[in-house]
């Protein structure tokens, strides 16, 4: 009998486990986690985990990113649902940090495609995008959208092999179609970490866009690495999650100068703020710096930041401040409009005015991008201030409906659009702005996202090139010439606006060796990435506020030219 009770006992826990082991392969089939670290030029400044879902009649891959040594957007989230037959249901990138936050979402429903963007106040919409059927999403920067694609690849067929695709392309503009190739090369072996894993080298090439490598497991067909050398971008597969380091911030400091937290108040709004003061007794020009759109902390990706520091080992009080909803400032950022900003920026210029070292009779404002727009309407208003320098400035709005659809054009030239996807463009800008006139409040629903319409109908009402004409005060330009966001003619359509508004204490410079910060990119690996501010930008600068803050402003040539050549140029006059 005890015999029988212990065999007995041993077939119920065979099969107990056999049935705990079974969920646990179904689970498994159901439901994959796979773990990547991102690597730019050269240092790992991210991680990824994916997981894979089956369910009865979807399949769902979700991406959560970390990027701690990014500026702002330190985290991101993607979820793509597809049904079994790999057809679209819909596609959500999240990012956020710093305060800021913005979507990009597309649906598919009855056969129709469309998208929404919401980003910094503001959003793009576009309906009914002309989409072949059984079009996968990617991104080629997104390991999680690449593995649809792997999934239906023909391994066995191998070589040459073709997919239609959507792209989530920029901020205020609708997904754009691609046709991605894969080839497969080689067989070759990888080594990740302890193990050495053998996979199939697989050529990506995209329309219009340089070529990459992926690399995929011969095993189970998982993504193990994926590379695009022109981005000098390469993600990895670990098999536990990433460990990175933290990174330092990116600092600048000197004896030739001070720094102490400025708060400032906006009714019930805190701003909070730096002000550098120069070392030494009396009082000093002082320089508001004012940022362009985004989720801009003081430093400003390190441009302000660079300019405090100059400025002020050269004699000048400088503020700087994080946005309303930003960092260290209170406030709501996905529910600022721009005459938020300006009052923000009005409470800043008044902060300055009171403080003991910054000299009422000298006070100067620097703005970078759309942030010229409020630099503009503060030295209109407030006679204390006696000079301007615009960077990149931003004149046009996307309601503008000329300049904006020239933009595009220019946009399709450059970057080789098809005519289809042009008007797509166009389109959407249409479609937009029907929601933002149509909506009587200050938020609308779109496609079951909330979004602010509020910033985007003052701007029906902003005439940057129009307030221009009333500024009469000494204005220095300066207009990168590799500017990848501002499109030059709106630094020349400024400077004519000046001098049609009488304007003689204006000068404009072009520097054919820089982009829209004015500088270069830096990833070290062990501080923030950050631009590094260009050295004869800033000497340039410096000179101007101090000629055009003295008691009697210079007349300057209205054009001046840095030379294409020289990294650290003379001004030709």
């Amino acid at each position: 009998m005890r015999t029988i009770y212990i065999v007995v006992s041993a077939l119920f826990l065979i099969t107990v486990f056999l049935f705990i082991g079974a969920f646990v392969y179904l689970d498994k089939e159901k439901r994959s986690t796979y773990y990547y670290v991102v690597n730019v030029d050269g240092h790992d400044v991210g991680s990824i985990k994916i997981e894979r879902f089956v369910t009865e009649d979807k399949l769902i891959y979700r991406s959560v990113r970390e990027m701690p040594f990014e500026p702002f957007y330190k985290n991101s989230k993607t979820r793509l649902v597809l049904d079994k037959r790999y057809v679209l249901n819909s596609y959500l990138g999240e990012r956020s940090g710093n305060g800021g936050a913005e979507i990009f979402y597309i649906e598919r429903k009855e056969g129709n495609t469309s998208s929404v963007s919401v980003f910094q106040s503001e959003f793009a919409y576009a309906k009914n995008i002309p989409v072949k059927e059984g079009a996968f999403i990617f991104k080629e920067d997104s390991p999680v959208t690449y593995l649809p694609l792997i999934e239906n690849y023909n391994f066995k067929k191998g070589r040459f092999q073709g997919f239609n695709a959507l792209t989530p392309f920029a901020q205020a503009l609708p997904p754009i179609r691609r046709f991605i190739t894969l080839t497969s090369i080689r067989d070759e072996y990888l080594k990740i970490g302890s193990r050495s894993i053998k996979t199939e080298c697989l050529f990506l090439k995209i329309r219009n866009y340089p070529q990459g490598s992926i690399w995929v497991s011969k095993s189970d067909r998982s993504l193990v690495m994926l590379e695009l050398p022109a981005r000098h971008l390469r993600i990895t597969r670990t098999f536990s999650p990433p460990v990175l380091p933290q990174p330092e911030n990116y600092t600048l400091q000197s004896d030739r100068y001070t720094s102490r937290e400025a708060v400032i108040k906006n009714g019930g709004i805190q701003l909070s703020g730096t002000m550098t003061v120069p070392s030494g007794e009396g009082t000093f020009p002082a320089v508001l710096l004012l940022c362009g759109p985004g989720p801009q902390d003081r430093d400003y990706q390190g441009l302000f930041l660079s300019l405090a520091d100059h400025l002020s080992r050269n004699g000048f009080c400088v503020l700087r401040f994080d946005k309303r909803g930003i960092a260290s400032s209170g406030g709501d950022f996905s529910a600022t409009t721009d005459s938020d900003e300006l009052s923000d920026g009005r409470a800043a210029l008044d902060y300055m005015e009171t403080q003991k070292e910054a000299d009422p009779g000298k006070i100067a404002i620097v703005a970078h991008s759309k942030g010229v727009w409020h630099a503009m309407g503060l030295s209109k208003e407030n006679p204390k201030v006696k000079a301007m320098v615009m960077m990149a400035p931003l004149c046009y709005t996307s309601a503008d409906t000329e300049p904006y659809l020239t933009r595009l054009r220019g946009m399709s030239v450059i970057s080789k659009w098809s005519d289809e996807y042009l008007k797509s463009a166009m389109k959407s800008n249409l479609e937009t702005w029907e929601v933002v006139t149509n909506t009587k409040r200050a938020w609308a629903s779109v496609l079951g996202k909330r979004c602010f319409t509020k910033r985007m109908k003052e701007w029906l009402e902003t005439k940057p090139l129009e307030t221009a004409k009333g500024v009469s005060v000494p204005v220095l330009i300066l207009q990168g010439r590799e500017d990848e966001e501002i499109f030059l003619e709106s630094a020349t359509a400024l400077d004519k606006a000046l001098e049609e508004g009488g304007n003689k204490y204006r000068s404009l410079t072009y520097f054919g060796y820089l982009g829209h910060f004015f500088g270069p990119l830096v990833n070290d690996g062990v501080r923030t990435i950050h631009y590094e501010t260009d050295t004869g930008v800033m000497e340039q600068m410096a000179r101007w506020l101090k000629d055009n803050l003295a008691d009697k402003p210079v007349e300057l040539t209205p054009v001046e030219a840095v030379p294409q050549e020289s990294p650290a140029p003379e001004i030709a006059q």
